[in-house]
């Protein structure tokens, strides 16, 4: 665009300079071809002043618009989070939208041999901070090993008056083919809606399959029957499958999945 205005002003100048020598010309030779030497200082005159108001129009009118264009947009600044995660100025426009809103995060007891425990855990802590960076106000139902009952858990959300009730759990199976992340929730549109958003952003990261939601067996799952708080369970995957094992225990993939999930519960909150 600079270059288009430089140009419209070179023009300018060049038929300006030109006028002058053709003035020059008809102030001397008056009598000589009066009425072609007129009539080309004329139209010169005109091209003249039409490249003057092109180049001021471009200086003054269209270069600010597109300047304000450019800086307002939203430019993608990464910036580093503790947990090693990337969060761009994408992320830091969502606090204003999202710092009313308490997420409580339930890491699941140990239900099987393989240690599983240790994996909720560590993706219950990583969604926790993923959630905390861009504003959400969050707490745990546990920080430790330890066991709490279902009601226990429900009591510490309850207390938080929490917006929401994520629990965080994995799956196993005796045939060890068996993989697959699922959602479960209570009969609401609004968790129905926000568990679907959840499963398409970690679709989105391609760690496993989806084997589906589920909202007609939640009396299925205690942590859910609770109509006070709104809950959803993830079991995010089979610790008896090796490759769910390995995904779930590598931690890249935990950071994808926490930020998954975040980026569904801000899409939320819009």
């Amino acid at each position: 665009m600079e270059h288009q205005i430089q140009w419209s002003i070179k023009l300018f100048y060049r038929h300006f300079k030109f006028h002058q020598i053709t003035r020059l010309y008809y102030n001397k030779f008056s009598l000589k071809n009066i009425s072609n030497t007129k009539m080309w200082y004329h139209v010169s005159m005109k091209k003249s002043l039409i490249y003057l108001i092109i180049a001021l129009f471009l200086a003054f009118v269209v270069q600010p618009n597109i300047n304000s264009k450019l800086t307002k947009g939203n430019q993608r600044v990464p910036k580093n989070a503790h947990n090693g995660a990337v969060i761009t100025n994408e992320n830091v426009e969502y606090k204003t939208d999202v710092k009313d809103t308490t997420i409580c995060l339930d890491a699941a007891n140990n239900t099987n041999e393989n240690s599983d425990v240790d994996i909720n855990l560590e993706l219950t802590e990583k969604i926790g901070q993923a959630l905390e960076n861009v504003g959400f106000k969050v707490v745990y139902t546990r920080s430790s090993d330890t066991t709490l009952t279902n009601t226990e858990r429900i009591q510490i959300a309850s207390k938080a008056k929490a917006d929401y009730l994520l629990s965080i759990t994995t799956n196993s199976d005796t045939d060890g083919l068996q993989r697959g992340y699922s959602i479960m929730t209570q009969e609401n549109k609004k968790l129905i809606s926000l568990s679907n958003t959840i499963s398409n952003q970690l679709d989105a990261i391609n760690y496993t399959v989806y084997q589906g939601l589920d909202t007609d067996h939640y009396a299925n799952f205690p942590i859910l029957t609770n109509a006070k708080v709104p809950a959803i369970l993830i079991e995010v995957g089979y610790t008896s499958n090796d490759t769910d094992l390995s995904n779930l225990s590598n931690d890249l993939t935990q950071n994808k999945i926490a930020e998954a999930i975040t980026k569904a519960f801000v899409i939320a909150q819009k």
